[in-house]
């Protein structure tokens, strides 16, 4: 007779199944797999962590506070709320010119809070297509509407408000509040928001103001700005974002992440987020990592960091672009970059390099980079849509340029032996 145990594993057995056989099954890689390759598949872009710099400013933050205490003990709503919280969001909210700031273990549980108890009954959240899960999860959990528009596209982002303003009488006499949600630069994509003409866009159509800005600044945090303070920060639109994320586990290599707001909106999510409420409050330790990360970005060694992470993604994306054969292997389709058309026109440059290959063959192209000693992830629906699988590249700090060209050249040999003979772009492009 099967158990209530053997009974959910047989089904979660052929869904595992499926997904392997579909080339979409996660199997975390062993520590024997990914040591001793050269990363071009972590967040830290920095490379803080992999140099050991993070390492020594941690120690130096813990010999500081010899008599540290291991552990928190309670939430933030009750005696959770230590002193090592209120310097640490107090600084961060210092840095990045916000009013105040709420400090959580992880971006995912920031998102979660913030979407899943800010917005009212009654109000609408539009939101970028390709915002984080994280953000899909909390307006699941929240008691607002979602409405989502086409990825970076002004045009999409002004029909769904001016059809709200429309077609809802309290948004139109700004009773009721617009949410939009937008990240500074996306995650699996690596393109930016085109935040200028957002914020246009919601002035316009929204006249009576009756709207709140939030960005996700997690992969800018640390990279962009002044030190390192983001994209906001970096076009100096602090007032117009109500709602900012600055996460710490990408260019900081640590954990947490702090959602920079007023102190209405902190008590707020402090008092009917549930996973803020019913969850116990950060460490001094996770806390003392994140500000030996800060410490870093403020120093002339974060500045250097910062200069040469930009150098490297110019270099890397320059010689990508201009292999011999890359014009022909992206009109075949064989790999593409989605962002070619525009990355030229940003003064700053995302780390995320995201090659798209033909329907199912982004595992292959891992797997041919992973053998050599490259160390890459390959990303497939769900987590991308359809037919658009990819070998997400992260470009680093500390990436030297023999071990750019030396994955550059396995990307295009690759491509190149699937391609067959060299044909002449012209004639491709009538075929």
């Amino acid at each position: 007779m099967s158990t209530g145990k053997d009974i959910i594993c047989q089904k979660l057995q052929v869904l595992l199944d499926r997904r392997r056989k579909e080339g979409r099954l996660y199997e975390p890689a062993s520590t024997d797999e990914f040591e001793g390759t050269v990363d071009f598949g972590s967040n830290d872009t920095l490379s803080l962590s992999s140099s050991g710099i993070l390492t020594q400013a941690f120690l130096h933050q813990l010999e500081r506070h010899p008599h540290f205490t291991v552990g928190s003990t309670a939430p933030r709503a009750f005696e959770g709320t230590k002193q090592y919280l209120v310097d640490i969001e107090r600084d961060m909210s210092h840095f990045h010119g916000a009013e105040d700031g709420l400090f959580f273990p992880s971006g995912y549980d920031a998102n979660l809070a913030i979407w899943s108890s800010v917005p009212q009954p009654g109000d609408f959240v539009v939101f970028d297509e390709l915002v984080h899960s994280s953000i899909h999860e909390g307006m699941r959990l929240g008691r607002a509407k979602g409405i989502s528009f086409c990825h970076n596209d002004s045009l999409s982002l002004r029909q769904r408000l001016e059809d709200l303003r429309n077609q809802n009488t309290e948004v139109a006499e700004g009773r009721q509040v617009v949410f939009i949600a937008l990240e500074s630069i996306y995650s699996l994509d690596g393109d930016v928001a085109p935040v200028h003409d957002f914020i246009k866009v919601a002035y316009d159509a929204l006249p009576r103001g009756n709207y709140v800005l939030a960005i996700d600044e997690a992969h800018s945090n640390g990279i962009i700005g002044p030190n390192g303070s983001g994209v906001v920060c970096e076009y100096g639109l602090e007032s117009e974002f109500a709602i900012r994320l600055q996460t710490c586990g990408k260019a900081l290599a640590s954990a947490g992440a702090v959602v920079l707001c007023n102190q209405t909106i902190k008590q707020g999510i402090i008092n009917y987020a549930r996973n803020v409420i019913f969850t116990t409050a950060p460490t001094f330790v996770t806390v003392a990592a994140v500000r030996a990360g800060y410490e870093i970005l403020t120093s002339e060694e974060g500045q250097k960091r910062r200069c040469r992470l930009q150098q490297n993604i110019w270099y890397f994306y320059w010689t990508l672009t201009r292999h011999p054969r890359w014009e022909e292997m992206k009109q075949r389709g064989i790999l593409y970059l989605p962002t070619e058309r525009t990355w030229y026109t940003r003064p700053f440059k995302s780390p995320i390099i995201p090659v798209i290959t033909k329907a199912g063959q982004a595992g292959n192209l891992c797997k041919r980079l992973r053998r050599a000693r490259y160390w890459v992830n390959s990303v497939e629906f769900p987590s991308v849509p359809k037919g658009t699988g990819r070998v997400r590249l992260m470009i680093h700090a500390d990436n030297t340029r023999e071990e750019m060209d030396g994955v550059i050249q396995l990307i295009m040999k690759w491509a190149t032996d699937r391609a067959g003979p060299a044909q002449p772009v012209e004639l491709m492009a009538k075929m």
